[in-house]
């Protein structure tokens, strides 16, 4: 499971978001600041007043929701987390010339984070079932 991007990671993206978020507050200071001719002052305050509140409740969830991620990954940065993954399908498959493993796909649930799949090979004969439970270790700065 990878960290997501902060914002200084993703200049392009950061720079049209706060370019989208400030348009509203800027045709609002535009339009009553006299620099729109008359015939379209009307139309840029009216634009200027809807997207104002919209741009402030963006940057709202997005400081919201920035704030919460960093403490879940520091979080996890500092206990790890050992979770159980549940088997949601087993597969034999040859590892080798004579070597038998078992393919799983498993279903994990972090707290905090959105459940994510992987998968995984399991050397051996051991026979791995659809719907059992085997203990994971997630990082968050690798795969588990």
């Amino acid at each position: 499971m990878n960290r997501p991007a902060g914002f200084s990671e993703q200049p392009v993206w950061t720079a049209l978001g706060l370019l989208a978020v400030c348009a509203g507050p800027l045709g609002l200071l535009a339009g009553v600041s006299g620099y729109v001719p008359d015939d379209d002052k009307l139309a840029v305050v009216v634009t200027g007043l809807v997207w104002t509140p919209l741009a402030v409740v963006v940057l709202v969830l997005a400081i919201v929701g920035t704030v919460r991620d960093q403490r879940v990954w520091r979080d996890l940065d500092t206990a790890g987390v050992r979770v159980m993954g549940d088997v949601m399908s087993a597969e034999r498959v040859w590892s080798g010339e004579d070597d038998r493993c078992t393919r799983i796909r498993m279903l994990v649930t972090v707290p905090g984070r959105p459940p994510f799949t992987t998968s995984h090979l399991v050397a051996g004969e051991e026979i791995i079932e659809v719907g059992t439970s085997i203990p994971v270790d997630v990082h968050p700065t690798r795969h588990w």
